[in-house]
């Protein structure tokens, strides 16, 4: 059974209006959930209230260049997120722990290591904690089969550089955490993907061979 950790960019897909590839993609992970049974969606408790306050901004003050959500829109969709979360229906909330607090504390030399050579690439702390609560899931379950989702591009390229990064280079620019370190694989994230760029042949892959191919 695969596990996705769901950010609040992409979980919010799932409720707004549109036809976009990344609601398709994320409609599609739902389905592995609901439908067939075969994942296990989770979401950082604080990513729930940053869906609350996204579907809020969309209706209360949109951007110039998005539509307003009209108030009855605005109210169903909240009422579908809260029925998604509430007992974990389709999401899990996952909630923030020591462990995770340990992580960041390796992830964020990496990403400050990587993001100095473009300052607008910088994760915020939060997006940071999603990271590294990605890296416990990994950790504790199966990492081949565990997954970050995501809508930020910049997220998924610290991500993926941490699978990349050579420790030893690491170790020798980046201070030590107080248990000094720890197992190669402790803090290795996941797999993560990018809901607006996954290619076909990569959701394909994240399917059972009896499901059809309708998504994309």
């Amino acid at each position: 059974m695969k596990t996705y950790l769901f950010d609040a960019s992409a979980a919010v897909e799932l409720y707004l209006p549109g036809d976009r590839k990344a609601k398709r993609v994320v409609s599609f992970l739902r389905d592995q959930k609901t439908k067939f049974q075969e994942a296990m969606l989770y979401i950082p408790s604080f990513c729930i209230v940053e869906v609350f306050n996204t579907l809020a901004r969309k209706h209360f003050r949109p951007r110039k260049d998005d539509t307003p959500l009209p108030e009855a829109e605005y109210h169903e969709c909240l009422e579908r997120f809260r029925s998604d979360v509430h007992w974990g229906k389709t999401f899990y909330p996952y909630e923030l722990h020591r462990y995770h607090i340990i992580a960041a504390d390796r992830i964020i030399p990496i990403e400050h290591y990587f993001a100095k050579q473009d300052e607008r690439k910088h994760l915020s702390t939060y997006d940071i904690l999603i990271i590294a609560m990605s890296c416990e899931l990994a950790y504790t379950g199966i990492r081949e089969e565990t997954y970050l989702v995501t809508r930020d591009e910049r997220m998924k390229t610290v991500a993926d550089k941490f699978l990349k990064v050579d420790r030893d280079e690491l170790r020798r620019k980046t201070p030590l955490g107080p248990l000094g370190e720890i197992e190669r694989w402790r803090w290795h994230p996941p797999r993560c993907i990018d809901a607006d760029q996954i290619s076909q042949s990569e959701l394909d892959s994240l399917r059972s061979i009896d499901q059809d191919r309708t998504y994309l």
